[in-house]
């Protein structure tokens, strides 16, 4: 996950080196969060009453399916994942507070100490590569204007990516991390002559769409 988060934080950042600087923060959630369990109560809440009659977010989830089901599913997506890259950094915050602690140095000081080690510093060729590659999106724009803009994303990244090597080892070392967010589930549908591997009682069963949409 620290990776995923990495490569949002690389298209932001690249975008707005290049001057392309309307995108959305890659942690920012969708404008319109989808209505789901995680986001607003469970399917059982009561969202609205019209003449009496009691309207659940249940019902609003399966009528958004029945109108909507792509979009919906993206959109669930992407407020999970949203979440989980949140709850990533929250979850290396700890670890590196917790070893902060036994190694008798503030969070600050072992943070600097511990991502100095594993950060690789900025080449100029890093630089010019990077130029090179989102040269389309430069907008005209040389080398020499963008050096600076660019050194300083490909600075940032490293911090990022070095922070990540070393949350990832405290997390291995630790043994004690448990992740109990849920990925988004999508029930499918499945006629009885639809070709499927795995009994009804199977954990997973795989179904073979010809036209599935």
């Amino acid at each position: 996950m620290q990776m995923a988060r990495l490569r949002a934080i690389v298209v932001l950042a690249a975008s707005m080196a290049f001057g392309c600087g309307n995108a959305p923060s890659a942690t920012q959630a969708p404008a319109s969060a989808p209505s789901s369990p995680a986001a607003g109560g469970g399917p059982d809440t009561v969202v609205a009453e019209v003449a009496g009659r009691k309207i659940t977010l249940g019902e609003v989830d399966a009528k958004w399916q029945e109108f909507d089901a792509a979009e919906r599913a993206r959109l669930t997506q992407l407020l999970y994942q949203n979440r989980r890259n949140m709850l990533d950094l929250l979850m290396g915050d700890v670890l590196i507070a917790e070893a902060s602690k036994a190694a008798n140095l503030s969070v600050e000081a072992y943070t600097e100490r511990e991502v100095g080690r594993r950060i690789q510093a900025v080449s100029e060729a890093d630089v010019r590569q990077f130029f090179d590659e989102n040269k389309e999106r430069a907008q005209g724009r040389t080398l020499e204007q963008l050096r600076q803009p660019i050194l300083d994303f490909l600075q940032s990244q490293r911090q990022e990516q070095a922070r990540a090597a070393l949350v990832d080892e405290l997390r291995g070392k630790a043994g004690n991390v448990r992740v109990m967010l849920d990925s988004p589930r999508v029930e499918v549908a499945v006629a009885p002559d639809d070709p499927v591997r795995g009994g009804a009682t199977a954990a997973v069963t795989l179904v073979e769409f010809s036209d599935y949409q």
